[in-house]
């Protein structure tokens, strides 16, 4: 979890200088779907997955794919739309909320414990997130009603889709559902970018090196192979903990700006930053076995 983290913590620098090629953000989604599609598709032809019959399953697993698709589909366009409407870092502040919410839900289903460990390293990881989002607040940024709804929707969806991936179609192998939800990601991505923009999704983009080298690494390395890592994660360690350790992202992201785009990292970010990594390393800890003290000394008496 924490590689995919780093990867996809790439996302936002890699963005900003496509964007800067004339690319529109949801074009930029919609190619960056089809390429990631495209080479675990690839790999799932070339025979390096099993083979998998998706009209032979259950029912509810074939629900819980195509919820899974349609979850992270529309959690692009919730947060692209609610990027038009208000600053970037109020939106990431509404949507990493969302560890919050697979970790309430969690609890709610039985599916995780909500130990005091974990309630510390969720609390401690939203100080931290304000501090890494809220250090990149300016005076002019104003908190929209349309802007933090978008932004909840994002969140929402994501979190649904941490908790439909953990246990949903256990039979679908982490590369073959990645493919089909990449795919789908960019048929929802593909028709709000005609929708928005009409002819304008072609643009000078097409023809820029650089915003090609740019789709083609959020294509790899923030979308392929770091979304397979997500879902195998979150089975592995259940949906609160990656969720919590999904975090890393926005730092990554924030010292990658730093690196690359020459943005100066404040103090505040830096202490976020620390925090949520303190965060990540609590949430791995393993809570002691609750033994009966009649129980404990039997066991101790037992040759």
């Amino acid at each position: 979890m924490v590689v995919a983290a780093v990867s996809l913590g790439l996302l936002g620098p890699v963005a900003s200088i496509a964007y800067t090629s004339g690319l529109e953000p949801t074009v930029f989604t919609a190619i960056r779907a089809a390429i990631g599609a495209t080479i675990l598709g690839a790999v799932v032809a070339l025979g390096r997955q099993p083979r998998v019959r998706l009209a032979g399953l259950p029912t509810r697993e074939k629900r819980m794919l195509a919820a899974a698709v349609a979850l992270n589909g529309f959690q692009n366009v919730f947060l692209f739309l609610a990027y038009s409407q208000m600053s970037v870092a109020l939106v990431l502040i509404v949507f990493y909320l969302y560890p919050v919410i697979v970790t309430a839900a969690s609890a709610a289903t039985g599916r995780d414990r909500l130990t005091p460990s974990r309630v510390a390293a969720l609390a401690l990881a939203m100080v931290g997130l304000a501090f890494v989002a809220g250090a990149q607040v300016g005076p002019d940024a104003n908190a929209t009603p349309g802007g933090v709804v978008l932004a909840a929707l994002a969140s929402l969806c994501h979190a649904g889709y941490y908790l439909v991936v953990r246990e949903g179609f256990p039979h679908v192998p982490a590369v073959v559902a990645t493919s089909l939800v990449l795919a789908g990601g960019f048929l929802i991505s593909a028709v709000v970018a005609l929708a928005t923009l009409g002819p304008g999704v072609v643009g000078t983009w097409v023809t820029d090196p650089t915003a090609w080298a740019m789709i083609l690494i959020a294509g790899s390395i923030g979308a392929a192979f770091p979304k397979v890592l997500v879902i195998r994660s979150v089975r592995a360690i259940g949906g609160s903990r990656a969720s919590l350790i999904a975090l890393i992202e926005p730092v990554t992201g924030v010292v990658v700006a730093t690196l690359a785009l020459g943005q100066m990292l404040e103090p505040r970010e830096i202490v976020g930053g620390m925090a949520i990594l303190a965060a990540a390393a609590i949430a791995q800890r393993r809570e002691p076995s609750r033994i009966a003290p009649a129980e404990a000394d039997l066991t101790v008496l037992r040759p």
